[in-house]
């Protein structure tokens, strides 16, 4: 069993939580397999990242955290050559199924899967690529599953060229109604026992250590996310009432870093 490496990640426990998810109901989508968000979001996260170093889509990507491989797919219908990777090995025998189909949409003009995408059992903190052999490196959702994840960030910045870019998008530890909903899932046993939601304060300091040009940004600003663990109340006309209260003392009163459920953080070797 993978064992805790100097990043102080539980690797056993990490791959027992995700190995069940291809059974479970977190997070499932559009494709019905494990995905940290929808495609459209995918989309707009990839595309906000390369857009602020006005990058053409191409080069060899990494999708490192993969899970079932929604967002690798994604990546190669973009003209990647995707590569995912996951430290869960059921969650990555569920993306190389996932690549075969083509009965749903993939938001592609045909409809159907279009690029190639690969998948591998990986941990992060210790990739099997070459120094500086990748031009993107794409992280939803991952660098807050290590309790130290300056280790990540060093092994990233080895396996990207010079001028390659980091997108990686976080929970974001500042979001009042975000901290809410974290600690009811975490009472639910409903994330794993290594997920510690970041500071993009705090997380901006430390990418500046080893990449430069980086660029901070909020998303999902209009979401109220414990809403989603309230049952039916959340749903009704009181989850209506509390979406609508949140939202405006969010939105103005609170300071723009504290506004969205996760934050983008991407940026240049």
């Amino acid at each position: 069993m993978l064992q805790s490496n100097r990043d102080g990640q539980k690797k056993g426990e990490e791959a027992v939580f995700w190995d069940a998810q291809v059974k479970g109901k977190y997070l499932k989508y559009e494709k019905k397999v494990y995905a940290a968000f929808r495609e459209k979001e995918y989309l707009e996260i990839i595309k906000k990242g390369l857009a602020d170093f006005d990058y053409k889509y191409g080069g060899k990507v990494l999708d490192i955290g993969c899970g079932a491989g929604v967002s690798t797919i994604i990546l190669a219908n973009l003209g990647f050559d995707a590569i995912g990777i996951d430290i869960s090995p059921n969650l990555i025998d569920e993306a190389k199924n996932l690549s075969k189909d083509t009965e749903v949409s993939w938001m592609t003009p045909s409809g159907r899967p279009e690029g190639v995408s690969r998948f591998i059992v990986g941990d992060v903190s210790k990739l099997d690529f070459k120094d500086e052999s990748i031009d993107v490196c794409f992280l939803a959702g991952l660098l807050h599953h290590f309790p130290d994840y300056e280790p990540v960030l060093k092994e990233i910045h080895r396996v990207l060229k010079n001028g390659g870019i980091m997108i990686a998008c976080e929970p974001n530890k500042l979001n009042l109604p975000h901290q809410l909903s974290f600690y009811l899932v975490n009472k639910k046993k409903g994330v794993s026992p290594n997920e510690f939601p970041l500071s993009p304060i705090e997380a901006e300091k430390n990418i500046k250590k080893y990449f430069r040009n980086i660029k901070m940004s909020q998303f999902r600003e209009n979401d109220v996310p414990f809403l989603r663990q309230l049952g039916w109340i959340g749903r009704g006309p009181i989850g209506d009432a509390l979406r609508v209260s949140v939202l405006f003392l969010k939105n103005n009163f609170f300071p723009k870093n504290r506004r969205g459920t996760f934050f983008i953080a991407s940026c240049q070797k």
